[in-house]
C-alpha cells in the first residue's frame, strides 16, 4: 500500500512538473511574440515621425535668375546679385558710372553699400539724364538793404514814399549820406523831392 502511494505521488509530481514546464515555455513564447510586436510598432511610429514633415516638392525646377535682370535700356527694374558683384560694378553696368552706386543703395534702403548678398534682388532706379534744377536758369537775386533794394546805378527816379535819407541808405548803406545826393542835385531842402524826379547818385 505504501508503495502504491509512493508511486502515485511520484507520478503526480512528474505530471505537475511537466505542466509547469509547458506553462513556462508558453509564457516565454508569448513574451517573445509581444516583444516582437512592440519593436515593430515602435519602428513604424519612428518612421512616420521622420517622414511626416516632408512635403512632395514635385519635379525639380531650375530657377534662372538671369531672366529677371533688367537691361540698362529698360530701367527701372530688378537685378539679382551674382557672386562677386559689388554695388559699384552694378552701378557701372547700368549707369556707366560706378560712383552712382549711392542711387541704388538709396532705392533699396541699404545702410551699408558693402553689405550685399548673392541672390539678393535689387531695385535699379532710372536716373534722369538732365537735372532740371541744374539746367533751369534762376532769376538773379536783387541785392537789398535795410531800406529797400540797393541802388547801383548812377541815377535814380524818385518813387512815391521815398525820402532822400532812404535813397542814401539804399545807394550807400548810410542814411546820413543824403547830403551828398542833395549837393549833387542842388537840393536846398532834402524833405522836398517829388515822385518822378530823376536824381544823380554820385559815386
Amino acid at each position: 500500500m505504501a508503495r502504491e502511494k509512493k508511486s502515485v505521488a511520484k507520478t503526480t509530481s512528474s505530471y505537475l512538473s511537466r505542466i509547469e514546464s509547458d506553462v513556462q515555455s508558453s509564457q516565454s513564447k508569448l513574451n517573445m511574440v509581444l516583444g516582437a510586436l512592440i519593436i515593430l510598432v515602435v519602428g513604424i511610429l519612428i518612421f512616420n515621425y521622420f517622414n511626416r514633415n516632408k512635403p512632395d516638392l514635385g519635379p525639380a525646377q531650375t530657377i534662372t535668375t538671369d531672366q529677371q535682370d533688367v537691361s540698362a535700356e529698360n530701367l527701372p527694374g530688378k537685378y539679382t546679385i551674382k557672386e562677386g558683384d559689388t554695388l559699384f560694378e552694378i552701378a557701372d553696368k547700368y549707369y556707366k558710372d560706378g560712383h552712382k552706386y549711392g542711387e541704388i543703395a538709396k532705392a533699396n534702403n541699404l545702410t551699408d553699400p558693402n553689405n550685399i548678398e548673392t541672390g539678393q534682388v535689387l531695385d535699379i532706379p532710372k536716373l534722369e539724364t538732365a537735372m532740371t534744377s541744374q539746367t533751369t536758369l534762376q532769376p538773379a537775386v536783387e541785392p537789398t538793404t535795410d531800406w529797400g533794394p540797393k541802388i547801383t546805378e548812377n541815377t535814380y527816379t524818385v518813387a512815391p514814399g521815398d525820402w532822400l535819407s532812404t535813397i542814401a541808405g539804399r545807394a550807400y548803406g548810410d542814411i546820413y549820406a543824403y547830403q551828398k545826393i542833395a549837393e549833387a542835385n542842388n537840393i536846398t531842402n532834402p524833405n522836398l523831392i517829388e515822385p518822378g524826379q530823376v536824381l544823380t547818385i554820385p559815386r
